[in-house]
């Protein structure tokens, strides 16, 4: 397999970042619990570069393979022999030195090495009544893990390919196989998580109904007089991610119909090839009147 990616499912590599600034921010809470909503506040309060999921696939080229590979790392057979990532500061500083925080993910996904990496960052939990956050999560990931779009158009497109092996190499494995199935409990235990790792002194657990104040207060900036932005719904966030592939989807059909059509006029060359053998053999057999009417 690994041959089959270097070949054909081979996008252009995101060029590799240098840390030009401190990594300030990690906030480590999971995506549609104000994640969107976060991302723009830090940069209204100042931060630059932050980093949140949508530039998966608004990057170009697109980051899924990089932060799929990283996802094999850690879940996959290529840890170490202790059982650790072996993941470091300077892989995520490959994807992340232009930042100066990050929401959302993949950096949920990878908070305890984000945490080990960066402990000069202060570290934001941002939460969401688990009983709203579930819903809303699966019906953002169900029509992007299901149906033609996840098991057949992959195989049509570079960047597709990829982002159904992050699903298949990150977010599987962080829910122990299925969100609907788990998700409920993993949100709490990643939460409990982080609670455990972050620094006490530098450590704000929040939510978007608090605004901004705790935020302020935690991040020593000054309150902004403009509302605290929010309204990132699941149709916003299937919109921002479908605006994006939209191309990619349009190869993949191509590449699809190309496809079958090469098989179809295989398959009919390939029977015209033995009705010829068998008219052949009718006709030595002298049954060449039956076999025309079967035929």
């Amino acid at each position: 397999m690994d041959l089959v990616e270097r070949w054909i499912y081979n996008p252009p590599a995101p060029p590799k970042r240098t840390r030009d600034r401190p990594m300030k921010v990690l906030a480590l809470g999971m995506s549609r619990s104000g994640t969107e909503s976060l991302s723009r506040a830090l940069r209204i309060l100042g931060y630059d570069h932050v980093f949140h999921g949508f530039e998966m696939w608004q990057n170009t080229p697109m980051l899924w393979r990089s932060w799929a590979m990283l996802g094999r790392r850690k879940w996959g057979n290529a840890g170490t022999a202790d059982g650790k990532t072996g993941i470091t500061r300077e892989d995520f500083d490959n994807l992340l030195g232009h930042c100066e925080a990050i929401t959302d993910q993949p950096g949920t996904l990878f908070a305890p090495e984000l945490i080990a990496a960066y402990p000069e960052a202060k570290v934001i939990l941002n939460r969401r009544d688990v009983d709203s956050w579930y819903p809303s999560l699966c019906t953002v990931l169900r029509p992007l893990t299901t149906g033609l779009f996840y098991h057949v158009l992959p195989w049509f497109n570079a960047d597709l390919y990829w982002e159904a092996q992050y699903v298949r190499g990150c977010l599987m494995p962080f829910f122990h196989g299925s969100w609907e199935q788990h998700g409920k409990w993993v949100y709490e235990q990643h939460s409990a998580t982080i609670r455990g790792m972050a620094p006490s002194d530098r450590f704000l657990e929040w939510t978007v109904e608090d605004g901004w104040e705790p935020l302020c207060r935690f991040l020593e900036k000054d309150v902004p007089t403009e509302e605290f932005p929010n309204g990132n719904t699941v149709d916003n966030a299937l919109d921002a991610h479908n605006n994006n592939v939209d191309k990619c989807v349009a190869s993949a059909v191509r590449n699809l119909t190309i496809s079958v059509v090469c098989v179809g006029v295989a398959v009919a060359y390939g029977l015209g090839g033995h009705r010829v053998e068998w008219q052949q053999w009718a006709y030595s057999l002298n049954f060449r009147e039956s076999i025309n009417n079967l035929l």
